[in-house]
C-alpha cells in the first residue's frame, strides 16, 4: 500500500502545538495499519487533498479520541500529520480493501465530486461512520434545478427561477427576463458555475461558454443583501448548525473578477451571530432535511446553505452537500469538545443522542483565511514553483495546505490554483486579519497573489 511517510519540522498549532503532530505520528507507528480490532482510539480516513481537508485533518489531530488519520490522496502538508497514501479517492474497490486494513471507525467524505459519485454509499456498506450524504440526498448540490425542486416542496425562501434543458432554450427565454440576471450552470463547476450578467447581451456571452453551455442551466433573479455560509450537521430530521462564515468567491479586490472556488472567508460575523445560527437553520436546512427524509433519501453529512439576508428576510442562493471551502477552515477551529465523536456520533446515526449529552460550543476566537492562488488561477494555474516561509509564519497563523505537491526531494511545491490558506485567530476578526496577512507576506512562491480586502467590510462596520 504505497504512502508518503510524514517528515520532521517544527509546526505551531492554534491547539496543542507540535505536540499533537507528534502524538499522531507516535501512535501511528505503534498501532497502524496493523493495530488489533478493538483497540482504543479511531482510525479516522479523510477523502480529498485540499484546504478543505487539511482543516477537517487538522481539527480530528487535535481530538483525544483520535488515534490515526489517513489522507486520500491528501497533499504536501497533510504528509506532516497523517498518513497520505497515494491512491484515488474514487477506487471503490480499494476504498473496501483499505477501510478493512486499516481498521477504520470514522472517513469523511471532503469534496463535492466524491459526494455526488456516491463514495458515501460505498463506505457505508463497509459498515463504518461515514460523513457525507448518499448519493440521491447530495443531488441538492449536484442538480440546482432539483435543489429548487425540494426547496419549493420545503416552503424555503428562494430567489424566482427558471430551469432549462440546455443554454439555447434558455438563451431563447431571456426575453421575458430583465438584467441584472443570474446564470447558473445546474452541475457541480468547482464553484465557479454563478455569474451575473449585467446586461443581457452578456447573458447570452455566458450562455455560450462553459460551464452554462454544457447541460441544463437555470436563470434566477438577482437577490440584494449580505451573503452568509451557515454549514449544519444533518442525521436525517436533526439538525445542528456551525458556526457561520463569510467567503469571497471572485478574484480580485472589491468583488471584481471571476468566479473562484472562495479566496478567503472569516468566522464570526455580525451579519448572522452565533446565538441566532441554530434557529436560521432550523427554517432554511431543517425543512430541507425533512423533505429528503419523508422521499426516503435521509440526508447524513454536512449540509451547507448559500444564504442573503434580503429585506426580506433569509433568502437560500443554493445548498452545498458538504463543508465549505474555505469556509472549514475559520469554522472547523471555533468548534469546541471533540470534533471526532461529534462526527462518529453523525455518522452512526445518533447525533441526537450525542448533542443532547454534550451539547456543540463555539469558540469566541475570531479566524480569519486568505488564500494564495496560483498564478492564471482560476484559470489553468501555472504549477511547480517552489512554496516558501512556511517555517517563518507569526504567532497564531497557521499555513492550511490546500493545491500543494511535494517534488523529488521533497520540497513543497505549487500544484494547482488555490496553494495555501493562511489562517489566523484572534479576539476580534480585526487582530485575526492583521495576523492573517501577515502571514500571507511571509509565504512566497512565484506568481502568488490574493486578495487584499478578506473580511475588510466586517473590520470597517464593527
Amino acid at each position: 500500500m504505497p504512502y508518503r511517510e510524514g517528515i520532521g519540522v517544527t509546526l505551531k498549532g492554534l491547539f496543542g502545538g507540535e505536540a499533537v503532530y507528534k502524538k499522531i505520528w507516535e501512535q501511528r507507528k505503534q498501532r497502524s495499519p496493523r493495530r488489533s480490532a478493538g483497540a482504543p482510539g479511531l482510525n479516522c480516513l479523510v477523502l480529498g487533498g485540499g484546504g478543505r481537508e487539511y482543516a477537517i485533518a487538522w481539527r480530528l489531530a487535535n481530538c483525544n479520541s483520535v488515534t490515526t488519520i489517513d489522507a486520500v490522496p491528501g497533499n504536501a502538508g497533510l504528509s506532516l500529520f497523517t498518513r497520505v497514501i497515494d491512491q484515488s479517492p474514487d477506487n471503490v474497490s480499494w476504498l473496501d480493501e483499505h477501510v478493512l486494513a486499516s481498521f477504520i471507525d470514522l472517513a469523511i467524505v471532503g469534496t463535492d465530486e466524491l459526494v455526488a459519485a456516491g463514495i458515501g454509499d460505498a463506505l457505508r456498506r463497509s459498515g463504518i461512520a461515514v460523513v457525507g450524504p448518499s448519493k440521491d440526498a447530495s443531488k441538492v448540490e449536484w442538480s440546482k434545478s432539483f435543489g429548487k425542486e425540494i426547496m419549493a416542496e420545503a416552503g424555503v425562501a428562494t430567489a424566482r427561477s427558471e430551469s432549462f434543458a440546455d443554454a439555447g432554450a434558455a438563451k431563447d427565454a431571456l426575453a421575458r427576463w430583465d438584467a441584472p440576471v443570474v446564470v447558473k450552470a445546474d452541475g457541480l463547476a468547482l464553484g465557479k458555475g454563478v455569474t451575473i450578467a449585467r446586461t443581457l447581451e452578456e447573458a447570452i456571452e455566458i450562455l455560450a461558454s462553459p460551464p452554462a453551455n454544457s447541460g441544463r442551466v437555470l436563470l434566477e433573479e438577482v437577490l440584494e443583501g449580505d451573503e452568509v455560509s451557515l454549514q449544519a450537521l444533518v442525521d436525517g430530521e436533526t439538525v445542528v448548525a456551525l458556526p457561520p462564515a463569510r467567503d469571497h468567491k471572485r478574484a480580485r479586490d472589491g468583488d471584481t473578477g471571476p468566479n473562484t472556488g472562495g479566496m478567503g472567508a472569516f468566522s464570526p460575523t455580525a451579519v448572522l451571530p452565533d446565538d441566532q445560527a441554530q434557529a436560521v437553520a432550523d427554517t432554511v436546512i431543517a425543512p430541507v432535511a425533512a423533505v429528503l427524509a419523508k422521499r426516503g433519501t435521509p440526508y447524513r453529512g454536512v449540509l451547507y446553505a448559500g444564504l442573503m439576508k434580503t429585506a426580506d428576510g433569509w433568502k437560500v442562493l443554493e445548498y452545498n452537500a458538504r463543508f465549505g471551502d474555505p469556509e472549514a477552515e475559520v469554522t472547523l477551529p471555533r468548534i469546541e469538545g471533540d470534533f471526532a465523536k461529534l462526527l462518529l456520533a453523525l455518522g452512526e446515526g445518533r447525533l441526537a443522542e450525542y448533542v443532547a449529552a454534550e451539547p456543540i460550543r463555539f469558540s469566541k476566537r475570531a479566524y480569519v483565511d486568505v488564500v494564495l492562488c496560483a498564478e492564471n488561477y482560476p484559470g489553468p494555474p501555472k504549477t511547480g514553483m517552489a512554496v516558501l516561509g512556511l517555517d517563518r509564519l507569526p504567532e497564531n497563523v497557521l499555513a492550511f495546505h490546500g493545491a500543494t505537491k511535494r517534488n523529488a526531494t521533497g520540497d513543497v511545491i505549487v500544484g494547482g490554483g488555490r496553494v495555501m490558506h493562511i489562517v489566523a485567530s484572534g479576539d476580534s476578526i480585526a487582530e485575526a486579519r492583521d495576523r492573517a496577512y501577515a502571514g500571507a507576506e511571509r509565504v512566497t512562491f512565484e506568481g502568488k497573489f490574493y486578495r487584499s480586502d478578506i473580511a475588510q467590510q466586517e473590520v470597517a462596520v464593527a
